[in-house]
């Protein structure tokens, strides 16, 4: 066999290796996902917990990569689509009614992202899940779960995954101004033959007393958001609402402006002594 030959047969091999898509749509994945994994771990570098940033650009790094893997492909099988142009409208009603949900979950991410609904590290509302948005993709969501009433502003410790498509049948609530200061609201349900003017003075001083500490950072911040949203909101001033329920006893609600991780403990401080007083005038 001379050199020649030998030539022209490593010249058809190599011809017949690089022409085949399936190779190269097989090359194509393993370095866009082998480079997706790298840079990954360069912006972790073995951090057992990730800021906000971090995350951010984990997903703009993700994001890109399935979007560069999309066109690689489509660029790979052109050739092969042309050729089938005919048949291009039949094949894409079968993948249309084939992938539905998926297609579903594509219009969501671009709803949200057209719209700009929220972004990494927002605490939404979607329907029933409520958390902080750890991650999202082209198909689905992902939530740091937010725990119920009484436990509004805790984290369960679960993780929601949403699919994009709950976005084009859900409203979406961006509960991102209540991640640092949150109007509280809470009932406090007593009988209605007690004389509540000195529960409520008690109240009004104690809420005076407890605000004294974040008031001021609390009416900047009020400030603040009122400029965001162009919506004249209530200042930050507690309030005390007096009514009756349907059983005709009183309740006693107290609206206050306070930081989002105390909300809870202020409630149970109030409420504590509010019943002690009760019990009290019981003696």
């Amino acid at each position: 066999m001379n050199q020649k030959t030998l030539g022209l047969m490593m010249s058809a091999f190599f011809s017949f290796y690089i022409d085949n898509q399936i190779i190269q749509s097989c090359v194509l994945l393993t370095v866009f996902l082998l480079l997706r994994i790298f840079l990954v771990y360069l912006i972790k570098r073995k951090r057992a917990i990730l800021t906000e940033s971090r995350r951010h650009w984990i997903t703009i790094v993700k994001n890109f990569s399935w979007l560069m893997i999309v066109f690689g492909l489509l660029t790979v099988w052109w050739p092969e689509l042309s050729n089938f142009a005919i048949s291009i409208a039949a094949v894409t009603l079968a993948l249309v009614i084939a992938t539905k949900e998926l297609i579903l979950c594509f219009s969501g991410a671009m709803l949200r992202a057209g719209t700009g609904a929220f972004t990494i590290g927002d605490w939404v509302e979607v329907g029933s899940h409520k958390g902080e948005v750890i991650d999202y993709d082209m198909f689905s969501t992902t939530l740091q779960e937010l725990d119920k009433p009484p436990n509004d502003y805790s984290f369960t410790g679960k993780t929601i995954l949403m699919p994009n498509s709950v976005f084009l049948s859900e409203s979406i609530k961006n509960l991102n101004f209540s991640k640092r200061y949150i109007f509280h609201r809470f009932d406090i349900i007593t009988e209605p033959h007690l004389n509540i003017q000195d529960i409520q003075q008690w109240i009004v001083a104690e809420l005076d007393h407890i605000s004294g500490d974040f008031i001021e950072i609390a009416r900047r911040y009020n400030a603040f958001i009122e400029k965001r949203t162009g919506v004249d909101i209530p200042g930050p001033e507690p309030r005390i609402m007096i009514s009756t329920n349907e059983l005709a006893k009183r309740v006693i609600t107290v609206i206050i402006f306070c930081p989002t991780e105390k909300a809870a403990e202020l409630e149970l401080h109030i409420t504590h002594g509010v019943l002690e007083r009760i019990y009290q005038t019981r003696k």
